[in-house]
């Protein structure tokens, strides 16, 4: 899930007219750029999401892990099919239906006594081990919990507003936006999906 030196990518981004107000945009944008949340309706500018490489392919081009930076695309597939951030398989117990998930307490907001947000993908049962041994962020605080049903909740985001010329001026560092906060979509550049847990469960 961590994004290598040669997949991050600086492509600049501006405000733009868009029905009637200004939204945030690619100055080059390209079909995808925008992310609907799941039941917007079709006039809704969407969210903005962060453009990067996928060379998970291509060791000898990707670069060095910058350990602080998730790649969007891979987090997201993640997280909308519910595959372990590890091996990219089903997460789910194929006998319980169970989902396992690792944690960290940087990554994780409680919601209720057995739920909460979190943008950190599944782990599944056989790759638990290997990720406590290569992630350093495992390494201080986390908590093991299986899960019954996730949904989704929105995304955490770097905030902008327009300043004067429609320059940017930053508002907000990794801001977690609902995606029913229709009117602050159009601010945002997305940077990981959030969803939220439910019928947690703690693994002792």
């Amino acid at each position: 899930m961590i994004a290598y030196a040669n997949e991050l990518v600086t492509d600049p981004i501006e405000f733009e007219p868009y029905a009637g107000k200004l939204r945030l945009t690619y100055k080059k944008p390209k079909v995808g750029d925008w992310i609907k949340a799941p039941s917007a309706k079709s006039w809704e500018p969407g969210i903005l999401r962060a453009r990067i490489r996928d060379l998970r392919d291509h060791p000898a081009k990707r670069g060095p892990e910058r350990m602080k930076k998730l790649h969007v695309r891979r987090q997201w597939r993640c997280m909308d099919k519910l595959l372990c951030q590890v091996c990219a398989h089903p997460a789910a117990d194929p006998v319980s239906g169970l989902m396992s998930w690792l944690l960290p307490a940087t990554a994780f907001e409680r919601t209720g006594p057995q739920s909460g947000r979190t943008n950190a993908p599944p782990t599944c049962w056989g790759c638990i081990p290997k990720a406590m041994e290569e992630c350093p962020m495992l390494l201080s605080s986390v908590s093991l919990c299986t899960v019954k049903q996730v949904r989704p909740a929105g995304v955490l985001a770097d905030m902008y507003r327009p300043g004067l010329l429609r320059t940017l001026e930053p508002t907000g560092l990794n801001v977690f936006v609902a995606w029913d906060d229709y009117q602050r979509h159009r601010y945002a550049l997305a940077t990981s999906q959030v969803i939220e847990l439910h019928g947690m469960r703690s693994v002792a």
